[in-house]
């Protein structure tokens, strides 16, 4: 589904701060940010109407929202479910421009299992990227061990810095952990191995809980993202081999290293001359990675808050800069559905205001205040509007928050 193709962008007058509603783009070029929402369901119920309240939230400020659908368990097993989120966010990068959206301001959003899932797709678009740039410092990765029984690469072509960012929300980052809480909660053990061990699972039925930690972790964000560490150092060992030492840190205003990212992102370490180039080695592991940002709520049964605690820890070690969000009081479900029908839009605000950070490095949407120095590429957030109005009466939703079973 996509949410704003058609909407009025509004603007914003600088002098008077009124807003008005035109046809022409929210930039120079007439182009919105987009931003991809993956819903949740515990990889069996997901669907992609999830999204409607977020997409009904950010539309009417000139946000492109996209939520795709993936394919749930029984009928495919978390290795289809990433294949399928990776081809939508790559449909998302070459097709968007068509129904108004700038593919150079695309922001990745998960919610529950989506966010799971998400933190895969980056994750492994990460290891894919050190793995190339490796393998063209001559890195024989079929004779080493630290990539044996590895994934394949993802097939997109895409890399984990064309998106401007990613936001998970309630996810379970590390699956180990969370293996006996998902029993708990009426996802068995069995079903757990059918949906994240498939056939290797299947072959090895009769282990003990823990003996198969091995198959979780391969599509557990938390272990990825410490792969991703590993595989950087081996990376960081061919560069010296190389005479190319890594960046050493001086980062310019924005946070970034001198030799930015972004502006080698289709380049390879070697020149048009097959030429060693040792500038294009200048990357730190922070910037391989998207802006990142953990929203979670405090009450959450479903997934236990700690999940998103340990997470940001181990992204902190590692100085991976990343903004965290707890929502005091907040249930698992809330930033999607409980909140926003009674009009409690704080959810959709925050993921707005990263929109505008990460894009414009301007925040407009808790004070509404407008840089003068800088165009703003959206208006802000405003509570007020008729699409954020509450949809339910209060008690209506208490009392399903009661029945929800998340």
């Amino acid at each position: 589904d996509i949410y704003g193709s058609r909407t009025p962008i509004p603007r914003m007058n600088r002098t008077s701060h009124s807003y008005s509603c035109k046809n022409s783009g929210c930039n120079n070029k007439g182009k919105k940010p987009v931003v991809i929402f993956l819903t949740g369901g515990a990889w069996i119920i997901g669907y992609r109407m999830w999204g409607t309240l977020l997409g009904r939230a950010l539309a009417p400020f000139g946000i492109l929202v996209i939520v795709p659908d993936y394919r749930n368990f029984p009928a495919v097993n978390i290795s289809q479910m990433v294949d399928d989120v990776d081809k939508s966010i790559d449909w998302v990068f070459n097709n968007v421009e068509e129904y108004g959206g700038d593919k150079e301001k695309i922001i990745l959003v998960g919610q529950s299992a989506g966010a799971h899932i998400g933190g895969v797709v980056v994750a492994r678009k990460v290891r894919d990227w050190i793995r190339m740039k490796s393998v063209g410092l001559g890195w024989d990765i079929q004779n080493c061990n630290h990539f044996s029984n590895e994934l394949p690469p993802l097939a997109s072509t895409y890399q984990p810095f064309d998106l401007k960012g990613f936001i998970s929300t309630s996810a379970p980052h590390n699956l180990v952990t969370m293996r006996e809480v998902f029993h708990r909660h009426g996802l068995s053990s069995s079903v757990q191995r059918s949906i994240f061990g498939g056939a290797e699972s299947s072959a090895r039925k009769h282990d003990n809980d823990g003996d198969d930690n091995h198959l979780f972790e391969k599509w557990s964000p938390y272990h990825l993202v410490q792969k991703c560490r590993l595989d950087y150092a081996e990376m960081e060992k061919l560069m010296q081999r190389r005479n190319c030492q890594p960046a050493n840190g001086v980062t310019n205003g924005n946070g970034y290293t001198k030799i930015s990212c972004r502006k080698i992102q289709h380049c390879d370490y070697f020149d048009s001359d097959d030429k060693f180039n040792p500038k294009l080695c200048n990357m730190l592991l922070k910037d391989i990675f998207p802006k990142l940002c953990v929203i979670h709520g405090t009450c959450d049964k479903t997934v236990p808050v700690k999940e998103s605690i340990e997470f940001t820890s181990l992204l902190k070690e590692m100085d991976i800069p990343v903004v965290t969000k707890f929502y005091n009081g907040w249930s698992h479900t809330d930033p999607i559905l409980e909140a926003p029908m009674r009009g409690n839009h704080l959810y959709h605000c925050d993921i707005f205001d990263l929109v505008c950070l990460w894009i414009d490095g301007m925040e407009l949407c808790k004070h509404g205040a407008v840089c003068e120095s800088v165009e703003p590429t959206l208006v802000a957030f405003d509570q007020s509007h008729p699409k954020l109005q509450s949809i339910c009466p209060k008690v209506l939703v208490e009392l399903a928050r009661i029945c929800n079973p998340f």
